[in-house]
């Protein structure tokens, strides 16, 4: 199931497939959705349920929510333990708004009509359901079961036959008594960011991921962070994406401790090597996902920089932009002008005139980053922030700086001779 976006989860093959879908925020993810989707796939004999982790649920357009990141991975470590359950990351893979029969559209098209499809929905949300988009289209993509839940209507089915009798009649919706169990996600993120214990409330996978990563903690992810809907975060000392993007260079060899000898001929106590970091599937994604949120604040609507360490990077960050719906064009500044053709500097579509940031994967003396600026703005554009993964603390930082040009990392070498996230100043 890779074209559908699925992890774990078994698959009984007997004849017609039965799958429920349960979506939500699952923010976080609690013993009350496991307990839903247990009930729903024993009721209605179902060979599996997929978990369906909304993107940007546009009922909830200006509410805090986890980055989908998070939430994708506290899914994955909640359900583990049930060959039943698998994750679904549809909406968390689409730009935009994530509307439930987009996602069934989506699913129908590459299941087939001989899959059955249950979407599980709370009797709690029905009163909203006329609001969802193109409600009809839905109870003819797939069966509504609908879970009993408390604060819902008292016949659920008959609050839809008024608005959908056709489809109640032809018993695509189907009811289900569940469990009253009566765990909310938000009172659980008061609990957890108050320090207190959600124990027997949330899986221990889960909670020890929330430990670890911070989740929660309000002195943890900025307050702008927390409140976009898809996987972002701002570099810095506890940015937790910076933080995985540190464990994973170290995981891949793209940091290395020992005695060096680099090109200079100057001795290093570390080694980095940035190709293994954004040449990664996972670096790739961290880095587009870290470094593109620095961008807004400062009017950049180009980001490029110097070959070969910026290619990887560049077309990270234009991946992501263009996942959130606002594209930011990449290039690429060559060494030397081409000796052929259009004798060009710049390769890529670099907007004429716009603000730009310039970015490589490491400030040394920052000579890369000076020649990709020089170019830059030869061709008319204005650097209005420079950028690192890797920031050497070997002067050229500094240098950016003192000549106007704001410079952040995500990463940074201390006195120590050791890499840590940076503290951006």
């Amino acid at each position: 199931m890779d074209g559908v976006g699925m992890d774990g989860g078994g698959m009984a093959g007997r004849g017609v497939r039965r799958i429920g879908i349960l979506g939500g925020t699952f923010d976080p993810p609690h013993l009350g959705h496991l307990l839903i989707a247990e009930t729903v796939r024993v009721a209605l004999d179902l060979e599996s349920v997929w978990f369906l982790p909304a993107g940007e649920p546009w009922l909830k357009a200006g509410q805090r929510i986890t980055p989908g990141q998070y939430r994708r991975q506290m899914v994955l470590r909640a359900i583990a333990d049930n060959p039943h359950f698998a994750l679904c990351d549809a909406e968390l893979r689409r730009a935009g708004p994530s509307y439930t029969v987009d996602t069934l559209r989506e699913l129908r098209g590459r299941l087939g009509d001989d899959c059955v499809l249950y979407f599980i929905v709370g009797s709690d949300v029905l009163p909203e359901f006329h609001r969802w988009k193109e409600p009809e289209r839905i109870l003819e993509l797939c069966r509504l079961a609908v879970v009993e839940r408390p604060g819902g209507p008292a016949e659920p089915l008959a609050l839809l036959a008024e608005r959908y009798p056709a489809a109640v009649a032809a018993g695509v919706v189907v009811s289900v008594p569940g469990p009253q169990a009566k765990i909310s996600a938000s009172e659980l993120r008061g609990v957890l960011a108050a320090g207190l214990s959600a124990r027997y409330q949330i899986p221990d996978a889960v909670a020890d991921y929330i430990r670890s990563y911070g989740l929660y903690n309000p002195h943890n992810l900025p307050e702008e962070v927390m409140s976009q809907s898809d996987d972002t975060v701002l570099a810095g000392a506890t940015g937790p994406i910076v933080e995985r993007l540190l464990e994973l260079a170290l995981e891949r060899g793209a940091i290395r401790y020992g005695d060096f000898t680099l090109s200079s001929g100057r001795k290093s106590s570390y080694y980095f090597d940035g190709r293994r970091l954004s040449l990664d599937p996972e670096g790739a994604h961290l880095l587009g996902e870290a470094l593109l949120p620095l961008l807004g604040p400062a009017g950049v609507a180009g980001i490029g920089g110097p070959t070969l360490g910026a290619d990887p990077i560049v077309a990270a960050v234009a991946a992501a932009s263009w996942r959130r719906g606002s594209p930011i064009p990449g290039f690429i500044v060559r060494k030397e002008a081409k000796g052929h053709g259009t004798a060009q500097l710049i390769e890529g579509p670099l907007p004429a005139g716009a603000s730009v940031a310039i970015v490589d994967d490491t400030c040394t003396t920052g000579g890369s980053l000076f020649h990709a600026i020089a170019a830059a703005e030869a061709a008319g554009c204005r650097v209005a922030l420079t950028l690192a993964v890797l920031d050497r603390n070997e002067g050229g930082s500094r240098a950016l700086r003192e000549r106007g040009y704001p410079f952040t990392a995500l990463l940074a070498a201390g006195d120590d001779g050791r890499i840590r996230p940076a503290v951006n100043t």
